[in-house]
């Protein structure tokens, strides 16, 4: 069995997931938990929870998953559990962020839907910026949950829809459809499979279903086959582990379902550009900050 990526996975920031219970919900000031990162939080992600995060003051790089965004405040980020995320910002940076358990929203068609599943990032110029009433809600939301932390997971619940819905309303239709059943089953397949030799058969034949329908399904709810599907999550998982781990080329190869390291380049460099080394490398020179990816300057290739 291949070893499970490196890559550390909390609750609230630094905190263990086996041993921190911060309830449904928790809000904090991103330099509340000063003294732990001091401004530089290396990638990690969040497997129970999903967070809103509005930066009030300062600038510095996010990381989420492959993407490198430098920012000045005001900004607002979601970042769907499992989304492997970091930054690294300048003195007098801060920012409120929300973090809700994923079981306690999922009710919300909302937070059901394909949108809740994607980062958003609202930064200006290129994307719209967070507008006065996001600040609004996010602020209310903190200064609730300051005063009375164990009376406020309906409120702050409330507010993250308010706010999501905000923040959708910018940069898409604020008419979200749901994710289809079967189309959240496929999701859990892909995710549960990808590193498997699972061909389209094998996923038809778990979903009761023939390979065109499941291509028909899939075509519908995402616009793509289940081919590209499968290619696009072994892909995002390849750049996570080039990005974040110090595992080499073979191992990653291996870790996301090609045991044959030739191949797993040639897949890869179809599909970035760039072969493993190089992306790796480039990816390196573009951060340049330890801190922000966890891995030491000394990373082999």
């Amino acid at each position: 069995m291949p070893q499970k990526p490196e890559i550390p996975s909390f609750l609230t920031y630094g905190i263990n997931t086996k041993t921190d219970d911060i309830g449904f919900v928790h809000v904090e000031n991103v330099m509340d938990r000063k003294s732990l990162h001091n401004g530089h939080v290396p990638a990690h992600r969040h497997e129970q929870i999903f967070q809103l995060c509005f930066w009030t003051d300062g600038s510095g790089t996010y990381v989420i998953e492959d993407r490198l965004i430098e920012f000045q405040a005001p900004m607002f980020v979601f970042i769907p559990a499992r989304v492997v995320h970091g930054f690294s910002v300048s003195s007098g940076s801060d920012a409120i962020v929300f973090s809700l358990a994923s079981s306690y929203t999922d009710t919300d068609p909302l937070f059901k839907s394909i949108a809740a599943r994607t980062p958003l990032v609202l930064a200006g110029p290129e994307q719209p910026k967070p507008t006065p009433l996001m600040l609004t809600l996010m602020q209310a939301g903190y200064e609730r949950y300051r005063i009375a932390p164990e009376t406020s997971q309906s409120v702050i619940r409330g507010l993250a829809i308010a706010i999501l819905g905000e923040a959708l309303s910018l940069t898409r239709s604020a008419r979200v459809p749901d994710e289809s059943a079967a189309a959240v089953r496929i999701r859990s397949l892909i995710e549960e499979h990808f590193r498997d030799a699972w061909s389209i058969t094998d996923y038809a034949r778990a979903l009761g279903q023939t390979p065109y329908q499941i291509n028909t399904t899939t075509q519908a709810a995402f616009g793509q086959s289940l081919k590209r599907l499968i290619i696009e999550r072994r892909l995002l998982e390849s750049k996570r582990l080039l990005a974040f781990t110090i595992r080499p080329i073979e191992a990653i190869a291996a870790e996301v379902g090609i045991p044959d390291p030739a191949y797993f380049s040639r897949f890869f460099h179809t599909f970035s550009g760039l072969s493993p080394r190089e992306w790796r490398r480039q990816w390196a020179e573009n951060t340049k900050d330890s801190l922000l990816t966890g891995i030491p300057d000394n990373t082999p290739a």
